[in-house]
């Protein structure tokens, strides 16, 4: 079994710090057009609480993964994007939506799966990987 001492120089666990949350690939996904605001987040994503975006938003900022920027207005206006380091993230992503879609099989749908918001599918059919929607 492995221990966190063991664990403390793991590329992998370095990692899925980042990217190995519930909704933080989702959220980073989310992020990969440009400056995006808080609502405009969570709405692609069902189900997500604004404790948990707020949290993981926060995180993502302390890490140096988001940049957050606050504008000065009423009532206030805050938007969020990958810093250059968090873009680095997106290949990751990609490559891992594009493994879950090359493998999912009809009779494994159950109803305890969610379904990825078709805007997001329309995004991911115009990156370089294949995508049948639909």
């Amino acid at each position: 079994m492995a221990t966190k001492q063991m664990l403390a120089g793991c590329p992998v666990q370095h990692a899925l710090q980042y990217i190995g949350g519930k909704w933080q690939m989702g959220i980073l996904w989310h992020l990969r057009k440009g400056a995006t605001r808080f609502n405009v987040i969570k709405e692609a994503l069902p189900g997500l609480s604004e404790k948990v975006l707020a949290d993981n938003l926060k995180f993502f900022e302390n890490a140096g993964i988001v940049e957050k920027q606050v504008f000065a207005a009423v009532p206030p206006k805050v938007e969020y994007r990958l810093t250059q380091d968090g873009q680095t993230l997106l290949p990751v992503i990609e490559k891992v939506v594009a493994w879950g879609y090359a493998h999912l099989q009809e009779e494994k749908v159950n109803a305890h799966m969610q379904y990825t918001p078709l805007s997001t599918m329309e995004g991911f059919a115009a990156s370089s990987y294949p995508v049948m929607i639909g």
